[in-house]
């Protein structure tokens, strides 16, 4: 067995194995019904914490903060964990999650994930798209907030990317092809940011290729803690270090920069953020063909 297809072949062992299209009710369904349960323990604690008129006034803020994002992106991944151990009958560790060296792992992605972020901000910096602006929620001043929300991207980034590749991708490549599971769950990924604000066709396309690059990822070192690395360290540098929006969404923690864009929407994102920028495509195709010539050489050998 090629050690490529590790995962894949794990999958092959799970005793139910569902076909493509009753893998994506499932995939959906796991997240739409986590999200509600932990949209509503959000609220509850919210409601203990700062009281209702606070919470009513305040919602999208909670909802986007480091409880929110915890408690919304939890109930989904428990979901997973759960139809993986009770009802397929394997594992946790046979998505790509086994504890030897994850936080190596883990930190490896991470870095790679803020590389990719930083030239998608540098390219846009140096065609002067972007400047350095100044808000009451910038500097180092604001490190202990911005810090504070950083297990909540790692949980809602590690989430996604346990159910779109550690799940969705290696279930549907098991039961149809690999190449299959590969491109049906990066066009989900895509997909599941539709409805974000400021949404473009190529901010859906750069999406796709984000998952195509975190895809390749995965399977090129068969776990699961580099990708999830490499996602919360896309998000949390988007946010936290340099001021964007993420998908369309304003996190309001505060940044360690902040920058202001003009220009062209196809070269800034616009309301999206760098997601949907040019650069971003361009970056991400960079990064898919790099994976893509790593993993055939490893291949070969």
């Amino acid at each position: 067995m090629k050690k490529e297809l590790m995962l894949f072949e794990n999958a092959k062992r799970s005793k139910v194995l569902p076909n493509g299209i009753v893998s994506t009710i499932i995939f959906f369904s796991m997240i739409f019904i986590g999200q509600i349960m932990g949209g509503m323990l959000t609220g509850i604690v919210a409601f203990f914490v700062y009281g209702l008129d606070y919470l009513m006034n305040n919602l999208i803020e909670i909802s986007e903060g480091p409880i929110g994002l915890i408690l919304t992106f939890l109930f989904p991944l428990l979901l997973c964990f759960l139809w993986v151990k009770l009802v397929e009958k394997r594992k946790i560790s046979s998505l790509g999650l086994n504890k030897k060296g994850f936080f190596i792992k883990f930190m490896k992605g991470f870095t790679i994930g803020i590389l990719l972020m930083s030239v998608v901000t540098l390219l846009m910096y140096v065609f002067g798209l972007i400047s350095l602006g100044q808000g009451i929620r910038t500097g180092i001043t604001f490190i202990p907030s911005i810090l504070l929300i950083l297990p909540g991207w790692i949980i809602q980034s590690s989430t996604e990317e346990i159910l779109s590749r550690g799940w969705l991708m290696n279930i549907i490549g098991a039961k149809h092809t690999p190449l299959i599971g590969f491109i049906v769950s990066s066009l989900i990924f895509g997909f599941l940011h539709i409805l974000n604000p400021g949404v473009t066709i190529l901010s859906i396309l750069n999406i796709i290729l984000i998952g195509f690059t975190f895809g390749l990822y995965v399977v090129y070192t068969q776990n699961l803690w580099g990708a999830c690395g490499m996602h919360a360290a896309w998000n949390f540098s988007q946010a936290n270090l340099f001021g964007f929006s993420v998908s369309g969404l304003d996190v309001t923690q505060g940044s360690l920069i902040k920058f202001t864009s003009s220009g062209s929407d196809l070269l800034t994102g616009g309301q999206f953020g760098p997601e949907a920028s040019i650069f971003s495509t361009i970056v991400t195709l960079l990064a898919i063909i790099v994976l893509s010539l790593k993993l055939k050489n490893k291949t070969v050998r």
